[in-house]
């Protein structure tokens, strides 16, 4: 144990950080550790490489569409499988589970 670390314990190695979770992101092409507010702003583009991270497609449409005037159409619409799919498991099972995995669409 070194002297600084029997003055400021703190500064050990066992010291645990308070950040909390996703306040940070880290670029994948420069190693660039962003700060996730700075991110949005700059639309998930890094400010140093210029590579554009990945967001969801929900992110995408909302960071160029009016939110204020959104009307989704066709919301009903659901996979089929028309061809009759087959693979080690049923595409109906998949679609199923996909559904399942989605978030609660929002009422208007």
């Amino acid at each position: 144990m070194s002297w600084l670390e029997k003055i400021m314990p703190s500064i050990g190695k066992n010291a645990k950080k308070n950040i909390p979770e996703g306040l940070w992101s880290k670029c994948p092409e420069c190693n660039r550790v962003l700060y996730q507010e700075e991110l949005e702003r700059l639309l998930y583009v890094c400010p140093k490489c210029n590579h554009h991270l990945r967001i969801s497609a929900r992110k995408r449409l909302e960071s160029f569409l009016d939110m204020e005037n959104q009307v989704e159409i066709a919301s009903n619409v659901q996979s089929a499988d028309p061809l009759k799919f087959k693979d080690q498991k049923k595409n109906t099972r998949i679609v199923i589970r996909m559904h399942k995995n989605l978030p609660k669409k929002k009422t208007p």
